[in-house]
């Protein structure tokens, strides 16, 4: 049987739900090891059938390290009808000929209801500049969020003064999302012209700068993190945590690791390893999850602490994340889909609903981005918590701080 003949038989299953489906065939994959970016690529190569397209690049997207993969797949589905929709999940690899190409393809024909269309919005979301420049022949005003991410400081006047006619909040949230340093600078200007101090502290880590200190709001570059087997690269998921974490005041069933970052293997200059942490358990006692690490071991703030378990429910076992440079270094504006989003470290975030960033107990500054990590499909199973976890890191104190948006 060929890889594309099991998918289809996966696909095709009445006893299946689409989301068994997509886990069977993303596990179908992961059991080939190095064979199983080039088998899947190969399927794509040749399948006319939707669902077995879209499952599949379901998988890639899922993988690191096979961009020519992606891109060859991506150039057959491009000339392949209804199932280039499926190329929409490999654009993060597209060169900017090809990213070209796609574009040139939907102005022929702009029509926001085409299977093109979900590439050319995932192209806003990844390649804004790219498609920038045609805007205004694109036929809809789906792309336009996406599209704020880097947008031109003309732009970024235009919608400062849209909002000092209306006080529409909207307005200001779009001119945070351009995330240019004079997009922040026009942020920074308003302070004492919003309704209120708070929605003022939100808006400033957005555009990309702390409201307190000034300072960046996240760690560049940015990085896609891909869940990958233990092993595979020196930043580690889940597994038994070997000191002390933070212990649920209610339960006190201990916190699960969810991701160890690996300064030496890092272009930040931290002054020791990220950790950080969620409960597994379902007595939502928390919002945000401190730890300070010290010579002395694992700290936690405003919790009990104790050994770590043996196992991680958070994480589907002991594994590692592994990262490629980010395609939007600038920092994605279109709100993120819980559940459907990327893995991140560093840049800034890309929040279903923007929030405050969390306050360091050490020394009271608000803390930077650093990492974001989704509840959806992994090739080892699915995580045990909902939504997206985000964390925030102090250097000074050694902080780590977790939050969770469903």
């Amino acid at each position: 049987m060929t890889p594309t003949e099991r998918v289809e038989e996966i696909a095709f299953d009445p006893e299946l739900s689409v989301a068994d489906k997509a886990q069977s065939i993303i596990e179908y994959f992961s059991t080939q090891g190095d064979r199983g970016a080039e088998n899947a690529g190969a399927c794509l190569m040749e399948t006319t059938d939707e669902a077995v397209a879209e499952y599949v690049a379901e998988y890639l997207e899922l993988v690191p390290d096979a961009g020519q993969v992606k891109v060859r797949a991506a150039e057959r589905l491009r000339a392949a009808g209804p199932v280039v929709r499926s190329a929409a999940r490999l654009v993060p690899w597209f060169p900017e000929s090809l990213t070209d190409a796609f574009i040139e393809d939907y102005l022929a024909s702009p029509d926001p209801d085409s299977p093109l269309a979900s590439v050319i919005f995932n192209i806003a979301v990844y390649h804004p500049d790219r498609l920038r420049p045609y805007e205004d022949r694109l036929g809809t005003s789906l792309y336009r969020a996406s599209l704020l991410s880097g947008a031109q400081d003309e732009r970024a006047d235009s919608l400062l003064r849209d909002w000092r006619e209306t006080h529409d909040r909207a307005g200001l949230l779009s001119l945070a999302l351009i995330r240019t340093p004079h997009a922040a600078d026009l942020i920074t200007s308003v302070r004492d012209e919003v309704d209120t101090y708070e929605e003022w502290e939100w808006l400033m880590p957005l555009a990309g700068r702390m409201s307190d200190s000034g300072a960046a709001a996240g760690f560049r570059p940015a990085f896609m993190g891909f869940v990958t087997d233990r092993g595979e690269s020196p930043h580690v998921m889940g597994g038994r945590y070997e000191q002390d974490v933070p212990l649920c005041a209610r339960c006190n069933a201990p916190a699960d690791r969810v991701l160890t970052l690996s300064v030496s293997d890092l272009p930040y200059e931290f002054s020791s390893d990220p950790s950080f942490f969620w409960f597994s358990c379902d007595c939502d006692e928390v919002d945000i999850l401190y730890a300070q690490f010290t010579a002395d071991g694992t700290r936690a703030f405003y919790q009990p602490q104790g050994p770590s378990a043996e196992t991680s429910r958070v994480v589907p076992g002991e594994l590692s994340m592994t990262l490629e440079t980010h395609p939007n270094q600038r920092g994605v504006s279109r709100a993120a889909i819980t559940g459907r989003s990327r893995h991140q470290v560093g840049g800034l975030p890309r929040w279903p609903s923007p929030e405050t960033h969390p306050l360091c107990p050490g020394c009271g500054n608000f803390m930077p981005f650093l990492v974001a990590v989704d509840s959806g499909l992994t090739p080892f199973g699915p995580m045990g918590f909902g939504g997206s976890l985000f964390g925030f890191w102090c250097d000074r104190c050694s902080m780590s701080a977790t939050r969770s948006q469903i």
